[in-house]
């Protein structure tokens, strides 16, 4: 691992960077350029973003939207019950990618004690994302990256919410990137294969692009417990949220348990007349 400088400028521009500690990749407040933090280390990466299209009411209406609409949410939940609420644009590493899986091995399933000898090739093509910080609690795999919103990275359009630097550069992003794919592909063939003799995966990666997404992180109480809530910011949509446990259900899960009730009691007075009439 190489050494982070302490003290660096923009390559750019030679304005001085905001650097926190563990960070490799910086934006530059003034002119917007990537700059690698890695003393052995430069380049020029393609860089775009999402632009936030929520304010901070609208994306506390759409908060209280999903806790009254959950199932499971305890009942009297909405917004009133956030007690924080910050946007961020979040760095994600985005590849395009070619896979080639080579594999052999046993199918099991079918019956026999040796079972049967496979093998054989898959190819896929992926549109892969990295979360640029080692610590988040985004939910990478859940997220979209919706291409067509997607626009070059531009200062002047950037509205507020703080920008988050990538802890990683190029090549560790392109390294987790393949051991992820890699086990995806294994995940994949695990439909085939039960026992893996050999599993051998070729990527061609294209030019890597570092994408910043809007998100508002929250967070919100209920009977005196912290949870929390992580929204897109430009389109609203919940990527991940906490439940809290609950004394009572929430109003769509009593209505189906209602309802069901209601069912096996007709079917049970059915079935009870039908007896009697014969």
């Amino acid at each position: 691992m190489t050494d982070v400088v302490e003290s660096f400028n923009c390559a750019q521009c030679g304005a001085p960077l905001k650097i926190r500690e563990g960070e490799a990749v910086a934006v530059c407040e003034y002119c917007g350029s990537l700059n690698s933090l890695r003393a052995d280390k430069t380049y020029i990466i393609k860089h775009s973003w999402m632009p936030n299209k929520l304010t901070k009411d609208e994306a506390l209406r759409k908060a209280g939207e999903w806790m009254r609409g959950g199932m499971l949410m305890p009942p009297g939940l909405d917004e009133k019950a956030v007690t924080g609420a910050s946007l961020a644009y979040v760095p994600l590493w985005v590849f395009d990618a070619k896979a080639r899986t080579d594999y052999s091995g046993v199918f099991l399933r079918g019956g026999g004690k040796e079972g049967k000898r496979v093998q054989g090739s898959e190819e896929k093509e992926f549109y892969w994302k990295v979360l640029g910080r080692r610590q988040s609690s985004f939910p990478v795999k859940e997220y979209k990256v919706p291409l067509s919103q997607k626009v070059p990275f531009s200062l002047e359009d950037l509205m507020r919410g703080e920008m988050l630097n990538s802890e990683l550069d190029v090549e560790e992003a392109k390294a987790a990137a393949a051991q992820e794919i890699e086990g995806y592909m294994r995940g994949v063939l695990s439909e085939k294969v039960d026992r893996f003799d050999s599993l051998e995966v070729k990527i061609d990666f294209g030019e890597p692009e570092l994408v910043h997404v809007p998100v508002w992180f929250m967070e919100f109480g209920y009977k005196g417990g912290s949870y929390r809530l992580v929204m897109e910011g430009s389109d609203g949509g919940v990527l991940s949220g906490e439940i809290p446990p609950s004394d009572f259900l929430g109003g769509e899960m009593r209505l189906v348990i209602a309802i069901a009730a209601a069912l096996v009691l007709v079917a049970a007075c059915a079935f009870i007349a039908l007896n009697l009439l014969r």
